[in-house]
């Protein structure tokens, strides 16, 4: 019966934690929308969203880029969708994709 109890006991600890966790990585994320909703403005953030939606990754990347330039303070008041983009480009502008097609 002791096990059954030490079981039990462990899963629920397992369960609070990972619901903790879950708690912290929500709050995360609001926070950042926060801080993107002040320096991006709408269509940037759209354009943020969209490329977020199509490569997580890469849109993670680019959340990343931003948080680091905002705290390095080189970024000054809203980014438009042009300036974002421009950012993009100069940032990731020698990441292209090239494909290769071999024919049999």
């Amino acid at each position: 019966m002791e096990d059954i109890e030490e079981i039990r006991r462990k899963k629920l600890e397992e369960l609070k934690r990972e619901q903790e966790e879950e708690q912290v990585r929500i709050q995360q994320e609001i926070q950042k929308q926060m801080v993107f909703k002040q320096i991006l403005d709408l269509k940037a953030r759209e354009r943020l969203t969209r490329i977020k939606m199509a490569n997580p990754q890469y849109g993670e990347q680019i959340e990343a880029v931003l948080l680091q330039l905002l705290q390095a303070g080189r970024i000054k008041g809203k980014l438009t969708e042009e300036a974002f983009k421009q950012l993009i480009r100069q940032v990731f502008g020698g990441q292209k994709k090239e494909f290769h097609i071999e024919r049999r």
